[in-house]
């Protein structure tokens, strides 16, 4: 009988978006080193969507800086490395999808991880 094949744009849409809004700073490759700034608008443990001025290259390797309030609404930072996976033209510039080299995981990300943890517990 036919077989699915599961890809991994299937194992990000299983995870579910937190909303998250926080000013970010995207360091790219193809930029010579210069941050655009940008504003987190969703993430979970695999990616991010950001809104951003200017626009990135899909498939270009970045660093991301987010701030963002905690659960108890203290300020946290995290930097995380991925690649812009989309991008799609916006009234007010550009969406940018990205995805992370690496699983949000407690120890490697401990603010981002706890604060996803938190709301999704939340909204099940």
């Amino acid at each position: 009988m036919g077989q699915t094949t599961k890809t991994k744009a299937d194992d990000r849409r299983r995870q579910r978006r937190v909303t998250l809004v926080g000013p970010a700073l995207i360091t790219a490759a193809s930029r010579s080193g210069r941050a655009l700034s940008a504003v987190l608008d969703n993430a979970n443990r695999l990616g991010a969507g950001f809104h951003a001025r200017e626009q990135l290259q899909v498939n270009d390797t970045v660093s991301v800086s987010i701030a963002f309030l905690d659960q108890e609404g203290d300020e946290q930072q995290e930097k995380l490395t991925g690649t812009v996976a989309w991008v799609k033209p916006w009234e007010k510039g550009f969406l940018i999808g990205v995805v992370w080299d690496q699983m949000i995981t407690k120890e490697l990300n401990r603010w981002l991880y706890s604060y996803l943890n938190e709301t999704l517990k939340e909204t099940a």
